[in-house]
């Protein structure tokens, strides 16, 4: 005996799977005409340009964080360390942990953004962490015990 919820919601998650398809070869079939008409234009401009030395720009990564992933690795981080680390420390781990470029500047800080919204999180909101004065403006965080 089949269970009409179950199929019946499989079917409309194909339906909806299907559609996105559909739709993104739309916008890369769009994409690609684009391409064409520049590609021409630069020809018109300069005849003896070499398309294919054109590389195209590498695209940042898509940076999702499944729901609590950073959380539970920076409260991993702080619970192992032997005493209180910086947000620096703690963001790089966090990078670590996801496989993320640490020499990327502008992702370290986007990074570090997060990181320090997470750490005050998890202080203000959850009471499982507290800071203090480190060196200069730097806080050092820890788990409360």
């Amino acid at each position: 005996m089949t269970d009409t919820h179950v199929v019946s919601a499989l079917k409309e998650k194909r339906i909806q799977v299907a559609s996105q398809i559909e739709a993104l070869q739309g916008q890369l079939r769009k994409a690609v005409i684009d391409l064409d008409h520049v590609e021409a234009a630069l020809r018109l401009f300069d005849p003896d340009i070499v398309i294919g030395k054109l590389s195209p720009r590498k695209v940042a990564p898509v940076l999702y964080d499944h729901k609590g992933d950073t959380g539970r690795v920076i409260l991993d981080t702080l619970r192992n360390a032997m005493r209180p680390l910086s947000t620096a420390q703690v963001c790089e781990a966090v990078m670590k942990a996801r496989n993320l470029d640490t020499d990327d500047k502008a992702l370290c800080r986007l990074m570090m953004k997060r990181t320090v919204a997470n750490l005050k999180h998890w202080q203000a909101k959850r009471g499982l962490i507290r800071s203090m004065p480190g060196v200069g403006q730097q806080l050092l965080w820890e788990v409360v015990r």
